[in-house]
């Protein structure tokens, strides 16, 4: 083996460590802002800051970063790591859970939040990115209450699962927008492309 290809093969080992590290650090910063909740008493979803750090880790690290993050992230908590709000729920039967929805729907926001970049491209990715959480996790919402032999309004569900979190939420897009861009721009400088 020459000296040319074990260079070549050990930066492509180093490229994988970095980029896996990157990747499992992003999951358990999801796992931090999960344990940051706080729960409402009208509601069964309790307020986190998890949206942040779904749009921070697509918006800064890139689509296909962040998309995977999030699935590292769902599949430590279906392994039965203690990952998820509240830390009491772990393993498949997570998908029995009112806020499994907001979950499942994570990978796609990350990606739609790492999709578009430039000065508006990034804000209206992390619009769609959340638009996506809220679509996802209102539609499970209803669907547990009815399966759950609580039939509900779509009021019902618009008060339980947006309406009061839109306000922080919409000061949680524009943080991890604001502070994703500096690292996204970094990125592409140091691959070459800006």
């Amino acid at each position: 083996m020459s000296t040319v290809t074990t260079v070549v093969g050990s930066e492509r080992v180093y490229v994988l460590a970095r980029e896996a590290g990157l990747v499992v650090s992003l999951a358990g910063l999801c796992a931090i802002a999960a344990k940051l909740a706080i729960p409402l008493p009208w509601t069964p979803v309790p307020a986190t800051l998890q949206v942040a750090v779904v749009i921070f880790a697509g918006g800064a690290f890139g689509a296909g970063r962040g998309a995977l993050s999030m699935l590292v992230y769902l599949c430590a908590g279906f392994c039965g790591l203690p990952v998820f709000a509240p830390w009491t729920c772990a393993g498949p039967g997570v998908v029995l859970l009112p806020t499994f929805g907001y979950l499942l729907s994570f990978p796609a926001a990350a990606y739609l939040a790492g999709r578009l970049t430039g000065p508006k491209g990034r804000w209206l990715a992390a619009a769609l990115a959340l638009c996506a959480i809220y679509l996802t996790g209102v539609f499970w919402l209803v669907g547990w209450a009815w399966a759950t032999s609580h039939p509900v309004s779509a009021t019902w569900a618009l008060f339980a699962g947006m309406l009061p979190f839109l306000p922080l939420d919409l000061l949680k897009v524009v943080a991890a927008v604001w502070s994703a861009g500096p690292i996204r721009r970094r990125l592409e400088i140091d691959r070459g492309g800006g």
